[in-house]
């Protein structure tokens, strides 16, 4: 990382941590500001993940400003900023991560039904509306098996800018809650296409057209139990960066099942991903794959505020054309500490066979190794 970068990262957290609660801007009861920063260093065997982690990296940093403001008990406003450096896939630029008004349709005891309008946070899973903030991840790094951040597709999967419905029923020992996002056209920035690509150059002016999301969220017994159905549809078209290479067009739909449970000290998870996904060049179609992936998850609630995580995540990806079959295995241990409300540390250990979650842009002009070994530690705060 450059001298600039470096300062930029380093003026971006110390304002975050600098911001105490009692420095929070107020006005009232209707304005909220809150924020984070988190500071990771990497080690790796096999692959590089986020920077030269064969070497030992630190860049894999989070910094966030976020407010909202309610107009009234049926309009408030919502927003966050923030820069997110990891590795080659992201690049610490400070972006609009959400920005949207929110209103209330119709409400009454037991029920309700808004609509947001803006750039909103997509329901995908249990974690895509909150993976922006490592106090709400079980691990430093999202589950891979579903979430694909490591693969380059955070930019599809957060957020849309476009219209959210949203609704929920709740009863004296079930609640239910569903939301459905449809995006408008987006253009993809170049560094996101070439995250995607691992950086080959052969395409450009990108666009993600036509995205839809729905979920439908029931849980049980204050959320002793919770269990969703997640849904996407969309497509990326893109140009061929110079001839004779055509422009390509991939469709891409997905589903996600979730469940967990949660006990007095412990909490199962599990989430099970299908995404199908046809690609063409020019007119001809020339890619039909599918892929399957699943995780399961354990966490236990130990003294002095002190959580374990294990977890096992599978990935099989099909590519029908070419008649091929891979294969990925992650198994990830993890701790997590919260000394007080504001500030969490996290270490984890990684260990990833196959190529589902390894960055290919960070391997770019190297070969990659079959398995990678991960040593992750994190520490961060919240105001």
């Amino acid at each position: 990382m450059n001298s600039t970068g470096f300062m930029k990262r380093s003026l971006i957290i110390a304002s975050a941590w600098l911001a105490t609660p009692g420095l929070a801007l107020t006005i009232g009861n209707d304005l909220q500001v809150h924020g984070f920063a988190s500071q990771a260093f990497l080690k790796s065997e096999g692959n590089n993940i986020y920077g030269d982690s064969l070497d030992g990296s630190t860049d894999f940093m989070e910094a966030g400003l976020n407010a909202n403001y309610r107009h009234s008990s049926r309009l408030y406003v919502a927003g966050q900023v923030i820069s997110r450096d990891a590795g080659n896939t992201d690049n610490g630029d400070i972006n609009l991560d959400y920005l949207f008004a929110d209103y209330k349709l119709g409400e009454n005891d037991q029920s309700g039904i808004g609509a947001r309008i803006g750039r909103v946070r997509n329901s995908y899973g249990f974690y895509n509306d909150t993976r922006d903030v490592v106090f709400t991840r079980p691990t430093i790094l999202m589950p891979q098996a579903v979430y694909f951040e490591g693969n380059g597709l955070r930019e599809f999967l957060f957020s849309s800018d476009g219209l959210q419905l949203y609704g929920y029923w709740d009863e004296a020992e079930h609640s239910t809650n569903f939301s459905f996002s449809v995006g408008k056209d987006k253009s993809l920035p170049q560094d996101s296409l070439d995250i995607i690509t691992g950086g080959s150059g052969m395409f450009r002016n990108a666009e993600i057209k036509n995205p839809v999301y729905a979920q439908l969220l029931h849980s049980r017994n204050g959320g002793q139990s919770r269990y969703a159905l997640s849904t996407l549809n969309l497509t990326l078209r893109a140009d061929g960066a110079r001839s004779p290479i055509p422009s390509a067009s991939i469709d891409a739909s997905g589903v996600v099942l979730s469940a967990e449970r949660n006990f007095l000290d412990w909490a199962l998870t599990a989430e099970y991903s299908f995404v199908r996904v046809e690609g063409y060049l020019g007119s001809t179609q020339n890619q039909d794959a599918e892929s399957k992936t699943f995780y399961l998850q354990a966490r236990r609630h130990l003294a002095n505020n002190l959580v374990a995580t294990l977890r096992y995540e599978h990935g099989s990806y099909e590519d029908k054309e070419l008649g091929s079959l891979s294969n990925s295995k992650h198994w990830v241990a993890g701790l997590q500490w919260t000394p007080d409300i504001s500030w969490l540390l996290a270490l984890d250990i990684y260990s990833i066979k196959g190529a589902g979650g390894i960055p290919a842009i960070d391997n770019r002009g190297r070969e990659e190794d079959k398995h990678t070994t991960l040593l992750a530690a994190m520490i961060a705060y919240r105001f």
